[in-house]
């Protein structure tokens, strides 16, 4: 997995800068990672999603994701890396073969975090572990992230999308 990532960022590197996404483009659009934003209102970036849908904090972990617009305005995420699409099992973020892709959506800019769009799944957002603290510490296995219910330890986050490469552009 983490030559898989290297070798895509190698790629990536290699486009020209027209090829590349603005870093300032946070919108939910061509090839990027997951990153986990903190509920708090500072909003740090407390690490990333995997690409089977798990939160880590070893950046050597962090999967890479593409989106397929629907004509509605709302998504799907594909995971490439796991072969497979991203969804929802039992309120638990998951990708990989075999998973149920689902449609998502955001809150648009003027959302949760001013300014930068995060995910969401009908009206849902947050994500938790049922880890007595997360985030997980970089050496630390990924955690499963499933929606708040209220009861969980540790912080809870916003999925928020780093571009690595956006396809509209030539």
């Amino acid at each position: 997995m983490r030559t898989a990532t290297a070798l895509l960022l190698a790629l990536t590197s290699l486009l020209p800068p027209t090829a590349l996404a603005s870093s300032s483009s946070k919108d939910f659009t061509g090839l990027g990672q997951l990153r986990t934003l903190y509920i708090g209102a500072d909003h740090d970036d407390l690490g990333c999603v995997t690409s089977s849908g798990q939160w880590t904090t070893d950046e050597a972990q962090c999967g890479f994701f593409s989106v397929e617009p629907l004509p509605n305005g709302q998504f799907q995420l594909f995971a490439p890396q796991a072969s497979g699409g991203c969804g929802i099992d039992v309120a638990t973020f998951r990708c990989g073969r075999g998973v149920k892709g689902a449609t998502f959506g955001t809150f648009g800019n003027s959302g949760p975090i001013p300014g930068r769009q995060v995910l969401r799944y009908a009206q849902y957002g947050v994500l938790a572990t049922n880890a007595p603290d997360s985030p997980p510490s970089p050496e630390d296995a990924p955690l499963d992230m499933h929606f708040y219910s209220g009861s969980e330890k540790g912080k809870w986050v916003w999925l928020g999308w780093k571009p690595l490469y956006n396809g509209d552009e030539a």
